[in-house]
């Protein structure tokens, strides 16, 4: 922008022409004094030939900030310390060919600067479009903006090189607020497993392959992923009935370990191919999670197993499927035809731009597989909501579970372990625990878990319950009221049952076998380096042995047998 020299060039012939006065008048005075007679005196003129008015302007008409996917008024909420990019839709109207510039955004927080950034100079479209990324200048904004309310303000062309009809809308201002949301807690948990159909067994070191993706795509800043020990798993998971069973288990695990209303993921990572390069999947069921329950496992394909854990993640965080592929249990309130994203969406790991009718929500079965705001604002709502409650100190209580197969349930071992007891649940499922003489020592609501997949579908009932005041004979639990299934403790009561004994052997030199007393007492076998933090190694565990090859503990670590139904609980201590 060219301020018009006019001004100045008036202010020039002035002086001028004043100095030249003063020279006549002297000259003229002295002159009068000798030949008394009158001089003329000619002033010069300067010719200004009239500048040509600025036909062309620029104008800042929109800002966009894209974490994940973004509406076109910004109502998607942003997550503090999550890359961010921002679009700003600078237009140049009036111009014969397109003008070059630079853009510079400058930040504050309240009164506080935090700095500016500066791009170009670039030519600056007539018409920049949500649609194309190449039409909009677009920062990469620096972590430390992306905190709290923040106030941008762009402004085209603050050095002025460029002459424009309006000056006065060349800066566009925007506020915006950027939440605090806890990392996601993943625990990866790698299965062994041994397929019975051919006797191979497929495992895997440990690794990741799928928090990348996550955290590209969920509103999060951090995914903060570990791994657990192998968990073993034999059967034949080319049928629905067995990811069923593998799921359960995997729920059991983290209910003992974490309490089974955590915020925690627990992600079973099934491997597919074994040390041979020979596989077991033939098709159908990739991947299986609870909706609303924190658990879920899936199948390592690859570069593609992030997106299907993706899939599997969302149904922990409470969402059913997006209409597109035919899955089952598919949300009503889905608000885009065929489960396309329906906004636009920017992955700001390589900055790509993803158009809304183009790529299709995670929770369907459509690829190529993004995330639309709508399952964005919902995963958001359920993680601010999972990690802001107030988590009582871990006490002793009773893990009960039960699982559903239509109107019939099946009460499995019930253990009494240090945990969290779980929210309340409106589900209509209760759990009642009995002394010997059928009196209802407590009554406490249970969570119920629904997982469903083309072709699988699967229910069960988990709580945590505190201890009562005497001594538990017996679990039931009630749908509305009515007793649906009933189990009856070992021995005379929960705190009487005859007590298990156990130890550590070698096992050939492959390790150490764990073997107790009471082989026809289910028990579940986990271990601790500091008697506080357990790990689980085997849930519901008979005949009395439990191979412990691979496990490497250090001196001192803790081995315990907690049977099911009461008996008191056996510990080992490693030498």
């Amino acid at each position: 922008m060219h301020k018009r020299p006019t001004r100045l060039i008036a202010i020039v012939v002035l002086l001028l022409a004043a100095a030249l006065m003063h020279l006549g008048s002297v000259g003229t005075t002295h002159a009068a004094s000798q030949h008394r007679q009158t001089q003329k005196v000619y002033m010069p003129a300067v010719l200004q030939r009239p500048l040509q008015a600025a036909t062309q302007d620029l104008t800042i008409i929109h800002l966009g900030l894209f974490q994940t996917v973004q509406t076109a008024t910004n109502s998607v909420s942003l997550v503090a310390g999550k890359p961010a990019l921002l679009r700003v839709y600078t237009q140049a109207t009036g111009a014969s060919t397109a003008p070059v510039a630079e853009v510079t955004v400058h930040a504050r927080r309240g009164m506080t600067s935090l700095g500016s950034l500066t791009l170009g100079p670039q030519a600056i479209s007539a018409q920049p479009s949500l649609g194309d990324l190449n039409s909009t200048f677009n920062f990469d904004l620096p972590p430390e903006w992306l905190e709290g309310d923040v106030t941008l303000t762009a402004t085209v062309d603050a050095v002025n090189t460029i002459p424009e009809m309006n000056e006065a809308n060349n800066t566009y201002t925007g506020d915006f607020t950027f939440h605090a949301v806890a990392p996601l807690q993943i625990v990866i948990v790698p299965i062994t497993y041994t397929d019975t159909r051919t006797g191979r067994v497929f495992a895997d070191a440990p690794h990741d392959p799928i928090s990348h993706w996550i955290q590209g795509a969920f509103p999060v800043s951090q995914v903060i992923t570990s791994f657990h020990p192998p968990f073993a798993f034999t059967g034949d998971l080319r049928q629905g009935s067995e990811w069923d069973r593998l799921l359960r288990q995997l729920t059991t695990l983290a209910a003992a370990e974490v309490g089974p209303g955590s915020a925690t993921v627990y992600y079973g990572l099934i491997p597919n191919a074994d040390a041979s390069g020979a596989t077991w999947f033939e098709g159908g069921v990739s991947g299986y999670g609870w909706i609303g329950t924190r658990v879920s496992l899936g199948l390592d394909v690859g570069v593609e197993t992030g997106d299907a854990a993706g899939h599997e993640i969302g149904h922990n965080f409470g969402r059913q499927h997006a209409p597109c592929g035919n899955p089952n249990s598919v949300d009503p309130h889905y608000p885009y035809p065929n489960a396309t994203i329906g906004v636009y969406g920017v992955d700001t790991a390589d900055d790509v731009l993803l158009e809304p009718s183009a790529n299709y929500d995670m929770m369907s079965y459509c690829g190529p597989e993004w995330v639309s705001d709508y399952t964005y604002e919902a995963l958001f709502q359920d993680q601010v909501a999972r990690t802001s409650q107030g988590r009582e100190r871990p006490s002793e209580g009773l893990l009960l579970r039960a699982d559903l197969d239509g109107d019939a349930a099946t009460v499995l071992p019930v253990y009494r372990l240090s945990g969290l007891p779980t929210a309340s649940d409106d589900s209509g499922y209760r759990v009642q625990l009995l002394d010997a003489a059928g009196r209802v020592l407590a009554t406490h609501p249970v969570t119920l878990l629904r997982a469903e997949e083309l072709g699988v579908e699967a229910q069960a009932l988990v709580a945590q319950v505190p201890v009562p005041d005497g001594n538990v004979a017996a679990v039931r639990f009630l749908r509305d009221g009515r007793v649906i299934a009933e189990r009856v403790l070992a021995g005379p009561g929960l705190e009487q049952a005859a007590a298990v004994t156990a130890r550590l052997s070698a096992a050939g030199g492959h390790g150490l076998t764990l073997t107790w007393n009471r082989p026809d007492v289910p028990a579940l076998v986990r271990y601790s380096t500091d008697g506080r933090q357990w790990t689980l190694l085997a849930a519901d565990a008979l005949n009395g042995r439990l191979d412990l090859a691979g496990l490497q503990l250090p001196a001192g670590s803790q081995i315990q047998i907690v049977p099911g139904d009461g008996s008191a609980v056996a510990t080992v201590r490693v030498d």
